[in-house]
């Protein structure tokens, strides 16, 4: 069942440009990485991809020409994880590691067209946090009229959730280990009536000459998880949850990102020896800050999770709140942003390099897209933003998106900008909403 949206559509908008074969992006102050800045640069982008960088390039005649002076270039933000653009994001089973939200997905949704406006080039879409086992996730780019088209990844980890429902922990954490035992005995049990067949054969007491039968398609995800083929993205909704989440790998062994909630961070100290041991990266809440009250003085503070990660020499992704639904306990849109997110951890104490990692170089390594996307450099894919100012400025906001060369953004065209800014708009400009 589709959810209803609760945010006003004025705040939304799709725009897709033709395509180019050659694009310059001349000008700019182009930050190629978290690290590198190069002042009045021009970018050569070819077929899609970056082929040149440099003050003094060449510009090809046939080339369309983006002018980016005094403008901001950047790598396009990443999303590590996230549930928007469902029109459903849980299932009503716990366990359905099967599904993949492939199925789920509305590239209509209103979240793509924010998306794009926010600035993202990548997101990685996984089921909710309801399930115990919700299925596999997906990575794409915010464009495109099919799922298929979207898609970077088709299948891209397994959804697992710590996340209580009434039963308590101790139910919920036994949903999951029912699961992975079922399944390694389904596997068992399969390997030995192919081992009894082949004796049959061996001895001729069956006139098959093949093993026909194949193993629960049902249950192969889990089995591919468990023989390490797929990445688990672990959802641990609170500090308590974080022993389970750790016994839950050491026993399993299998590849794991933990997704922390908000308050996970007063498990710093026990997540920091294991995480690191185990090389498992870590995706914090869109929450980048905390009121806590001291029970002794009943003196009020903030906390900022990721400054407390940071400090323990732990290298994290950031997230943001989804627009695709109810916003639940999110107060404002600016939440959905990744430069006020990045804003809300330099302030907490994190380096603002730190900071822009969590949104480009990160996440692209741990969706596997590290050589691909989150940065600006000669070979990768071309998925890159204009601002109109550095990211923490205050007039800083998405002018143009280029995604794979194609511009898919355009704050200029775009209705809903003009109808908030009280611009007037034409025929053509509602047909772009």
């Amino acid at each position: 069942m589709a959810r209803s949206l609760t945010i006003p559509a004025l705040l939304f908008c799709t725009t897709v440009l033709p395509s180019q074969d050659i694009l310059a992006i001349k000008g700019g102050t182009v930050r190629l990485d978290p690290l590198t800045i190069l002042e009045k640069a021009t970018i050569l982008i070819k077929d899609g991809r970056i082929e040149k960088i440099g003050k003094d390039l060449e510009i090809p005649w046939n080339a369309k020409v983006l002018d980016a002076s005094g403008k901001y270039v950047m790598p396009a933000w990443i999303l590590a994880q996230g549930s928007g653009g469902l029109d459903r994001e849980n299932e009503n089973m716990p366990v359905t590691p099967y599904l993949s939200v492939l199925d789920s997905l509305d590239p209509v949704s209103l979240y793509f067209e924010t998306a794009r406006r926010a600035g993202f080039g990548v997101l990685h879409i996984t089921p909710g946090n309801n399930c115990a086992i919700g299925g596999q996730g997906m990575v794409l780019k915010p464009y495109g009229k099919t799922p298929e088209q979207m898609a970077l990844l088709e299948r891209a980890g397994m959804k697992i959730s710590l996340q209580a429902g009434s039963g308590g922990r101790t139910k919920h954490l036994a949903t999951i280990l029912k699961a992975f035992e079922g399944a390694l005995l389904a596997k068992q049990d399969f390997d030995r009536r192919k081992k009894e067949f082949e004796e049959e054969k061996k001895n001729g007491a069956t006139t098959k000459t093949e093993w026909e039968e194949v193993f629960d398609p049902l249950q192969q995800p889990l089995l591919d998880l468990l023989d390490g083929k797929i990445t688990g993205f672990v959802y641990i909704p609170s500090a308590a949850d974080v022993p389970a989440a750790i016994k839950l790998c050491r026993k399993y062994r299998f590849p794991a990102v933990f997704i922390l909630g908000n308050d996970c961070y007063k498990a710093a100290d026990l997540l920091a020896p294991f995480v690191r041991k185990r090389k498992i990266p870590l995706i914090l809440d869109w929450q980048i800050e905390r009121i806590e009250t001291d029970p002794v003085t009943g003196k009020k503070k903030i906390v900022c999770p990721p400054k407390v990660f940071a400090d323990k020499g732990l290298e994290f992704c950031l997230t943001t709140a989804s627009v695709s639904g109810r916003f639940r306990s999110s107060p404002s849109l600016a939440y959905v942003l990744p430069q006020w997110q990045i804003g809300a951890a330099v302030r907490g104490g994190v380096p603002f390099e730190e900071a822009l990692a969590a949104f480009t170089t990160r996440p692209a390594s741990v969706l596997g897209l590290g050589d691909r996307v989150g940065k600006i450099a000669p070979g990768f894919d071309a998925y890159i933003q204009v601002l109109s100012a550095a990211p923490l400025e205050p007039e800083s906001v998405v002018e143009y998106l280029i995604l794979e060369g194609k511009q898919v953004y355009d704050r200029s065209k775009d209705p809903r900008v003009k109808y908030l800014t009280g611009r007037k708009t034409t025929a053509n400009d509602e047909g772009n909403h």
